[in-house]
């Protein structure tokens, strides 16, 4: 069922819609806060305080654009206003969702190759970390929702252009960043072997 539908659905009394709603869309939501956030104890709070604004003004949506954008323009602004409010500067992602992720993997596995994995994930986690904050914004919400460059300038208030522009060196500068941080890396890593 389209999100218009499920929305009006839901205005109309129907709390099942909202469910529907909001299943569809936690996943993403979650990890867009998650990868914005210093502070890993904030996140579920963050998480819900974004749900709880979009339950009580859901009745203002104006179906002029996607629901996906409305949310997303309401997770950014409740993360700013955290981000204010902590007076972070410095913004990081969770390094807790590499671990578990680490954790699960099969045991088939080799070191050497547990410890690859676990580098690169760390070289993109510290690489996106280095973006200009406008650029981290821009590709998260493109990474995480799927949402388009309009989209995306619609929820960061920039023209659609200065939006490419902004994924565009974000991809650019990642790209940079991990041959080095993995160049590097793997030079570590033979000396560790040779150890």
């Amino acid at each position: 069922m389209d999100d218009n539908i499920l929305i009006k659905a839901y205005i109309s009394g129907d709390y099942s819609a909202f469910v529907t709603l909001y299943k569809r869309h936690k996943g993403g939501v979650y990890r867009y806060v998650k990868r914005q956030l210093n502070d890993p104890s904030k996140v579920d709070d963050v998480f819900q305080e974004i749900w709880a604004k979009v339950v009580n003004r859901i009745d203002t949506f104006n179906h002029t654009s996607s629901f996906t954008t409305w949310l997303y323009a309401i997770a950014r602004n409740n993360l700013i206003d955290e981000v204010r409010h902590m007076r972070v500067v410095e913004k990081a992602i969770d390094t807790e969702a590499s671990t578990e992720q680490t954790a699960s993997v099969s045991s088939i596995h080799t070191p050497n190759m547990l410890l690859s994995t676990e580098n690169k994930k760390k070289a993109i986690e510290h690489c996106i970390n280095q973006l200009p904050l406008h650029q981290k914004d821009c590709f998260l919400l493109k990474e995480e929702s799927g949402l388009t460059a309009p989209e995306i300038s619609k929820i960061v208030n920039a023209g659609v252009e200065a939006t490419k522009s902004r994924l565009r060196s974000a991809y650019k500068n990642l790209r940079q960043c991990l041959q080095v941080k993995l160049e590097i890396d793997d030079g570590a890593s033979d000396l560790e072997q040779g150890a």
